[in-house]
């Protein structure tokens, strides 16, 4: 019985890996469809600017024509895959696409690895990455063109070779948008404020203070919010939990 066990127990575990071989290592990347670079409408959600991100601001780049930049890359796969990205589509792990942090959604981005002199263009439609110095995030397709899979990262030089084609007639909207949950001359209020929304919705939330004539505010606020769908969704959160008059403030 123990034996038999112990085979039944060495079959599925060989099973679960060829299983998860052919579903994250084994494809062809030459038979994905690449990319034909077109200037694409700006996409209505991902470019907010500027925004913040673990506490340092990052801005959008109104004239990413012809924009080029070396360093290091990295890539994400199946963790995100079937999550939104940063315009609201749906991230697709075997699509060449990336993320970066200040060019505009989407743009076309010709991608070179400096070890190997391999490149493709990706479709970018996503922010990130927030990591050290990377400059761009690859999904797992075009990792695997460049061939650094199981590097993890990689030296590379990236050109744009198409941007939105209405950046002069739609700007890109200016300014940084928050939910302020109150404002408070007593300071322990305001942090016992933002610490119960933390705890209750999971959500970062911190105070900022401002001089007045009068003193010291203690501002509770959530934020930056990229959309107003997002504003919305986290208006409704607070207010079932018992938490009215979040205002809505943009500067």
């Amino acid at each position: 019985m123990r034996f038999r066990l112990s085979i039944v127990i060495l079959a599925v575990l060989i099973f679960s890996a060829c299983g998860k071989k052919d579903k994250y290592r084994d494809i062809d990347t030459g038979k994905i469809k690449p990319w034909v670079p077109k200037s694409e409408p700006l996409s209505k959600y991902g470019n907010h600017s500027p925004y913040r991100v673990h506490g340092k601001i990052y801005q959008v780049n109104s004239h990413a024509s012809g924009y080029t930049e070396t360093g290091q890359a990295s890539w994400y796969g199946k963790k995100f895959h079937g999550r939104q990205t940063s315009n609201q589509e749906v991230f697709d792990m075997y699509k060449l696409t990336a993320a970066h942090k200040t060019l505009p959604l989407p743009s076309y981005v010709e991608v070179t690895n400096l070890k190997n002199d391999k490149r493709i263009v990706v479709r970018v439609n996503d922010r990130g990455p927030f990591i050290g110095d990377r400059i761009i995030d690859l999904s797992y397709a075009a990792a695997k063109a460049l061939g650094f899979v199981n590097d993890g990262i990689a030296d590379v030089h990236i050109r744009v070779v198409k941007s939105p084609k209405d950046l002069v007639s739609k700007p890109i909207q200016q300014g940084l948008t928050y939910l302020q949950l109150g404002a408070f001359s007593d300071k322990n209020s305001a942090y016992n404020l933002a610490k119960k929304v933390s705890q209750l919705l999971g959500i970062e939330t911190f105070v900022t203070i401002l001089s007045t004539q009068s003193g010291a505010l203690h501002r509770v606020r959530i934020g930056p919010v990229q959309s107003e769908s997002k504003v919305n969704q986290l208006i409704n959160q607070i207010t079932a939990n018992g938490i009215p008059g979040a205002k809505v403030i943009t500067e």
